[in-house]
């Protein structure tokens, strides 16, 4: 198998609050815990799990955003770290971010042009009639017209905002999109169109997504592998068909029963799986499994060590220690 466009190795990322006067710092919160997962060159990898479990974090630990305190992260062969600026240029140059809400993706001040040309100007790729005719290519590309160059994101709806902030990260050619709930913001009959987008973007152009979201509907239509992740860390990981298909993880398999079948017949018969416990603080993770306060077969090996992310017999990958139960 070739080099992969995204490697993430043991990646952590911690946060910690500051002391004050008569008060000490308090316990580091542990947004990415040793989280380790590639992407191949034109695939799509979702990422899914609560909110809070450190998706978005992770993502922006993959543009250099946030810094890393442990592990490595790859993107198109290059290491990304956060402290040196012409290493991060280079980087984005190979990766690129669709935010969840276009309104605040982009500038009211700027034209619809010249946001999605500013990245060309910048790194001084184009200028002139070179740059208006890219900039009328992209917009054509994610179906829209080359006049709209000239509007303000304000004449344009919600879904139309996210196909010029669709065209804004494609300008420079990236090897990478990372995808941050990119439909999540958008009405219900906008977002298939965006999906669908993105679908015929990735055939056309060859390019790999990152693809995040708390929706497994919404990434059971457009990822080829899934990877769950629950408090800072990934329990599982495995190609759609095995994933929806006998998903190894018990947290995988709550948040598959909790998702809303459109049958009406299909979602009466399904047996929910109600979680109990508390949810554990990022900042004090209990000894052990992650999950063992809130599963339902957790046994003392559970409470006592924390599971390994291995490979399974189907390929999934699982951080369970009853994985084969």
């Amino acid at each position: 198998m070739s080099q992969p466009v995204l490697s993430v190795e043991n990646a952590a990322v911690h946060f910690r609050s500051r002391g004050g006067f008569l008060r000490k710092a308090g316990p580091a919160l542990k947004a990415v815990d040793g989280v380790t997962l590639s992407v191949q060159a034109g695939e799509t990898l979702g990422l899914v799990g609560e909110s809070g479990c450190g998706k978005s974090t992770l993502a922006n630990a993959i543009l250099g955003l946030v810094p890393l305190v442990g592990g490595t992260i790859t993107v198109a062969g290059r290491e990304v770290r956060s402290d040196d600026a012409e290493s991060l240029r280079a980087i984005r140059g190979d990766a690129q971010m669709v935010f969840q809400d276009p309104a605040l993706s982009l500038n009211p001040r700027l034209s619809v042009g010249a946001a999605i040309g500013e990245p060309l100007q910048v790194r001084g790729l184009a200028k002139g009639a070179a740059l208006r005719d890219r900039v009328a290519a992209l917009l054509t590309a994610v179906g829209l017209e080359a006049d709209h160059a000239s509007r303000f994101p304000h004449a344009f709806s919600g879904g139309q905002r996210q196909r010029i902030v669709i065209a804004r990260a494609l300008a420079l050619q990236p090897r990478l999109v990372i995808c941050d709930e990119p439909v999540s913001a958008l009405d219900v009959s906008v977002r298939a169109q965006i999906l669908n987008l993105l679908v015929d973007l990735q055939r056309d152009t060859g390019m790999s997504y990152l693809f995040v979201s708390h929706d497994l509907s919404v990434v059971r239509h457009i990822a080829d592998r899934v990877a769950v992740m629950y408090l800072g860390r990934i329990v599982e990981i495995a190609t759609m068909a095995v994933l929806f298909g006998k998903p190894r993880h018990p947290y995988t398999q709550a948040l598959l029963l909790a998702a809303p079948e459109p049958d009406p017949v299909r979602q009466r018969a399904k047996a929910r799986r109600i979680l109990e416990g508390e949810l554990p603080s990022a900042a004090n993770l209990p000894p052990g499994c992650a999950f063992n306060t809130r599963c339902p077969i957790a046994t003392d090996i559970c409470r006592k060590d924390a599971p390994l992310l291995v490979a399974r017999k189907d390929g999934a990958m699982v951080a369970c220690h009853h994985a084969e139960d």
